[in-house]
């Protein structure tokens, strides 16, 4: 099931999208569920504390003067909800590579047009594009993360790249995933290790890496499929190679 959150700072525009939608999850054939229609970027990081996603959200750049853009709202949902999906749904057609540069993974854009066919056109293809990805079947690894006072996130063990020691933050390890969201966690390297298995592996003292991310290693630098590159000791770098020769 796909779980839809919709924000846009106009009311109006949120009943609109949520009916386009409606048609949409008709035509795909997906099976989905719109579960928060916000006005407000607040309001849609207070949902998702208090109901854990993965989510697929549809949300507008520009949320007014005393909201948070899109970029920063985004940011902040990342830590939420690490695995969620995020299409913009704007009427700025220039901000797209404003968002780009800003280094955030959105997983595609709309543009507001008056023609709603057009709109609810591209809505459905990405309710198909989503399916496969947000709908985890049963058997697919997770790890479920403390977050805060009764506060969990989940995150699938594929979509991390890596693992780090948080120097500033004393006891404290980061969880990076691929589309460079992080979640910082009271922990230690050597608990986390346990916690994912035998498909990461100890490449530092105070780095964890997944194996399928690693594409190459090269002057103590590993290169991750992202692009993000990591300390390697000395003593890993031929482990390293052997899983670089292996995949």
């Amino acid at each position: 099931m796909i779980k839809i959150v919709i924000c846009d700072d106009d009311d109006f525009t949120v009943k609109l999208i949520h009916g386009m939608l409606e048609k949409a999850i008709e035509i795909s054939k997906t099976e989905a569920q719109i579960v928060c229609k916000a006005c407000s970027g607040a309001d849609v990081l207070t949902f998702i504390q208090k109901n854990p996603g993965p989510y697929l959200y549809f949300l507008d750049f520009d949320l007014g003067k005393k909201e948070l853009n899109g970029i920063d709202l985004v940011k902040r949902i990342y830590k939420f909800d690490a695995n969620g999906k995020v299409v913009f749904v704007t009427s700025h057609g220039d901000k797209g590579t404003d968002i780009l540069q800003s280094g955030i993974q959105a997983f595609g854009f709309i543009e507001k047009v008056p023609n709603q066919q057009v709109m609810i056109t591209s809505l459905v293809k990405y309710l198909r594009m989503t399916e496969p990805v947000l709908c985890q079947t049963p058997d697919v690894p997770m790890l479920e993360l403390p977050i805060g006072i009764d506060e969990t996130t989940c995150l699938s063990l594929s979509d991390i790249t890596y693992v780090d020691s948080v120097k500033t933050v004393a006891h404290s390890i980061c969880y990076h995933t691929f589309n460079g969201s992080e979640i910082t966690v009271r922990d230690t390297i050597e608990h986390a290790l346990e916690l994912l298995g035998t498909g990461f592996i100890r490449c530092h003292r105070s780095v964890i890496v997944n194996k399928e991310q690693v594409v190459s290693v090269k002057n103590g630098l590993i290169t991750l499929s992202n692009g993000t590159m990591v300390c390697c000791a000395i003593g890993k770098r031929k482990e390293i190679m052997e899983i670089c020769l292996r995949r």
